[in-house]
């Protein structure tokens, strides 16, 4: 008796290896058959496994055996014609293959979508004699008929879908060559254009006229009026859950309708691109397969695998190169404290107070000249200081920067000196109930006209300590 796996062992294998599944399906469906020809099988199978050991050599090709498939059940028929054996796999594997690659969605077409459109009109059409009642056994296998039959076109839907939002990969290798030989590219562009015409007509559009609940069809009732003709039903016959159920499935097959007419302007929108911008779009498209690519590779059971390998993406491409030396750009977002609001609305405050004192402020004099060794007034300075004794000022990690950002605007022909005028004034007298703590640390300031720097020390303007004397004791 020859060797034989399981129909667990089997389907393990098969998921362990899907790429066999994977070009079968797709051959099959470039094909529009219901079968897989036995010598495209036998064929696959032996180039897959040319670079594999021995040992898993022999088990893949023990499990993509014919009988051992046939045995298994996964082969549900084997039909024998024009001199070749075709084999007829189970629908539920197939699907499952599917639903693991979503490029091997099907695109619904006007066919297949009327099929489900035809079958609810029976069901609603039985469920008008039916009798409602728990107890009839043909009520409850209808019941479970809609339920099964909604569930399925829901899903045949949003797989749609998936494959439709993929359709930025094909567009990119529909117009490969248009894009890479200009003098072919008005020939390219006509079979290009045939070739989206088709897609669009076929699939995307018949889609689009299937979910539009405002569709007039000649010979029914569309998609949403037959949904609702059947919860009228539920609802007249007191089966309040069904009926709730039949309606949320039509609010889902309603919200699927924007995703697909978004994947519809998207087409018309590539149709109008020339060949530059076909280009351009597919080296996009390029490098976010590759990206894509190493993104699926985090998505396996080994937990280690939690990043992304772009290493050697990033030294193919070289535009990334050098990345890291960059600033991260910082972002300004609101804090979730009370002490982050009350800073930031004391800040607010202060603002406009200053505009309000705005009139008060003092016009100093004109200096000639610029740099640390300018003239600056006594007349000058005596503004600056009556000023700066009604500034209201709050702690502050970084006093100089907060002098200059209530200075600069405030105060005209302000510059540098007057900003060292400001500190000297501020670490010799500070606000009463505040001191200035000078810091080992620098910072520089930028004035934007002449794009003056001053390099200074960092101090920080604290609430003060208050040194409590305490009279000595006698013993």
């Amino acid at each position: 008796m020859s060797k034989r796996f399981s129909t667990l062992d089997t389907t393990r294998l098969l998921f362990e290896h899907p790429k066999i599944l994977f070009r079968m399906i797709e051959r099959m469906d470039r094909n529009e058959a219901r079968y897989i020809r036995e010598s495209d099988l036998v064929g696959e199978v032996m180039d897959y496994t040319g670079n594999l050991g021995k040992a898993d050599r022999d088990r893949v090709r023990l499990a993509m055996n014919t009988d051992n498939l046939f045995r298994s059940g996964l082969i549900i028929d084997i039909i024998k014609a024009e001199g070749e054996r075709r084999l007829v796999f189970q629908d539920a594997l197939i699907n499952l293959m599917r639903a693991c690659n979503a490029s091997l969605y099907q695109e619904l077409t006007d066919a297949r979508l009327r099929g489900h459109l035809v079958t609810l009109r029976d069901v609603r059409n039985r469920l008008e004699t039916s009798s409602f009642s728990d107890a009839d056994p043909d009520y409850t296998e209808l019941r479970d008929d809609l339920n099964e039959r909604v569930s399925q076109l829901i899903g045949l839907l949003r797989q749609n879908v998936l494959r439709m939002q993929t359709i930025s990969a094909q567009l990119a290798d529909l117009s490969g060559d248009a894009s890479r030989a200009p003098e072919k590219y008005l020939e390219f562009r006509q079979n290009l254009f045939e070739q989206i015409v088709t897609l669009y007509d076929r699939h995307i559009k018949p889609t689009l006229v299937f979910l539009n609940p405002d569709t007039r069809l000649p010979d029914g009732s569309n998609l949403f009026e037959t949904l609702e003709a059947m919860v009228r039903l539920l609802e007249t016959n007191d089966n309040h859950s069904l009926a709730d159920q039949i309606f949320r499935s039509s609010l889902s097959l309603n919200a699927l309708y924007k995703p697909i007419q978004a994947v519809a302007q998207e087409v018309e929108h590539f149709l109008r691109k020339t060949r530059r911008g076909m280009a351009q779009y597919n080296a996009m498209e390029h490098f976010y397969g590759k990206l894509r690519a190493l993104k699926d590779d985090t998505e396996t059971l080994s937990l280690r695998r939690k990043w992304l390998e772009g290493g050697e993406f990033a030294r193919s491409t070289g535009f990334l190169l050098g990345l890291r030396a960059q600033q991260r750009p910082k972002h300004y977002a609101f804090g979730q404290s009370s002490s982050y609001y009350q800073l930031l609305f004391s800040e607010l405050d202060l603002r406009l107070t200053d505009l309000r004192r705005k009139a008060e402020v003092p016009v100093l004099q004109e200096v000639d000249g610029s740099g640390r060794h300018s003239r600056i007034d006594v007349q000058r300075i005596n503004q600056l200081y009556q000023w700066l004794e009604t500034l209201e000022l709050r702690p502050t990690a970084d006093l100089v920067r907060e002098l200059h950002g209530r200075l600069d605007g405030f105060i005209p022909g302000y510059r540098f000196p007057d900003l060292l005028a400001a500190l000297n004034r501020l670490v010799n007298s500070p606000p009463e109930g505040m001191q200035v703590v000078t810091t080992n640390r620098f910072r520089t300031l930028e004035q934007a006209p002449d794009s003056e720097q001053f390099v200074y020390r960092k101090r920080r303007l604290e609430p003060g300590v208050t040194d409590i004397k305490q009279e000595p004791s006698h013993a």
